[in-house]
């Protein structure tokens, strides 16, 4: 158990390290960055998942007891999908499910012979047409669209304000610092085009027969991410967030032609601002390593799996990475061998700095893991991983 509270000097030297690790000098130790969703916090604690989504006092009571029995330098907890506002909109891109999760179903609310009226104008496309089709209570006339969008916004300012406030309490409280996402989710353009617009079946048609459009719809979407990604007054280490989808499913022609361009002159435009941000490369983005070697240093990244020795010695050189941790091997592994996997994990990737432990993902489904071995492994790597 993680006991209550924490001292002034852990917290010290928790800050102490996680600044070290981001700008680039070998910290103290290897820093722990733990993630759990509110699905896996709720089913730890015993809370019902669709009320805790309403309920703040029930988001707390489910986040805290994470806190409270994880090891982590960095608050393992947080939501950012909250159902009311989408319930509001009639939103079909993000529904809850029976169980309480919200998920994102695959959609198209652009048509293949609408790529020139979005590329022409993409703000006002998506604003008058595409995105009245994913949430259909905004296809009405403009007064009452104002009104609905007027209501999801209150309501959703209402429930992240709400969580921001129970994660600031439990970070006080729990000595946590912050980790490596304090700022805004943006998409790659790529990504944003498959996920929100044409859907994965549809953009890998659309690659074969019109690969100029979605290489131009790529470029018309950039500034609306960057406008996103640079907001007007920048917090102070402000860390935005990357979840890159669509890279490992395409031929490596079609990454360098039509994925990579606009990402890295997304993630430039950060650094040019001030703009710091993490890039989590779901599946493996092994064969791209020397591009995201690329990017400039204050590009922190994540990694879902992969080659991790070729990771480090190309991407992890100058640039700080983690992840690789798959904490369901908790399951069918004995305590000792899921230590020794982290212990691998680190001997590979901590020489000479540059790396933090962080699972493959967040844990979604606390059935998931095996409690105390997942604990016993968080609490090897926050003792043993002294430089």
């Amino acid at each position: 158990m993680r006991g209550m509270g924490v001292d002034m000097a852990t917290l010290k030297e928790r800050t102490q390290i996680r600044t070290d690790s981001i700008e680039g000098r070998i910290p103290k130790r290897v820093f722990v960055f733990a993630r759990f969703s509110l699905e896996a916090a709720c089913g730890y604690a015993g809370v019902d998942l669709a009320k805790a989504h309403y309920d703040m006092e029930l988001t707390e009571k489910a986040f805290e007891s994470i806190c409270k029995d994880f090891y982590s330098d960095a608050l393992p907890v947080g939501n950012i999908r909250f159902p009311a506002p989408y319930q509001i909109l009639g939103a079909r891109n993000w529904v809850m499910g029976s169980n309480g999760a919200v998920q994102h179903p695959e959609i198209v609310t652009m048509e293949a012979d609408e790529y020139d009226e979005y590329i022409a104008n993409p703000y006002d496309a998506i604003v008058e047409k595409f995105l009245p089709r994913a949430c259909p209570e905004l296809d009405t006339d403009p007064a009452n669209r104002s009104l609905v969008l007027g209501k999801a916004y209150r309501s959703f300012k209402k429930y992240s304000e709400g969580t921001r406030a129970v994660c600031g309490k439990l970070a006080a409280k729990y000595g946590l610092v912050p980790g490596f996402i304090t700022g805004e989710l943006i998409e790659a353009p790529f990504d944003f085009l498959a996920d929100q617009l044409r859907g994965f079946k549809e953009i890998n048609i659309d690659l074969r027969r019109r690969a100029d459009k979605v290489k131009a719809a790529c470029e018309a979407t950039l500034p609306l991410m960057l406008k996103r990604a640079v907001p007007p007054v920048i917090r102070p280490g402000q860390i935005n967030y990357i979840p890159l989808h669509l890279a490992p499913y395409i031929k490596m022609g079609d990454f360098e032609k039509y994925f990579w361009p606009t990402l890295e002159e997304l993630v430039n435009g950060m650094d040019k601002a001030g703009v710091a941000c993490t890039l989590f490369a779901e599946e493996d983005w092994t064969r791209y390593a020397e591009y995201l070697a690329r990017l400039p240093k204050s590009a922190i990244l994540m990694f879902e799996n992969g080659d991790c020795a070729k990771i480090k010695a190309t991407a992890g050189k100058d640039h700080l990475i983690g992840g690789f941790f798959d904490p369901t091997i908790t399951l069918t592994r004995s305590k000792e061998e899921c230590i020794d996997e982290a212990k691998r994990l680190v001997d590979i990737c901590a020489p000479g700095g540059n790396f933090y432990f962080a699972f493959d993902k967040g844990i979604m489904d606390i059935k998931s893991v095996d409690v105390p071995k997942l604990q016993a492994v968080l609490e090897w790597v926050s003792v043993n991983t002294n430089y």
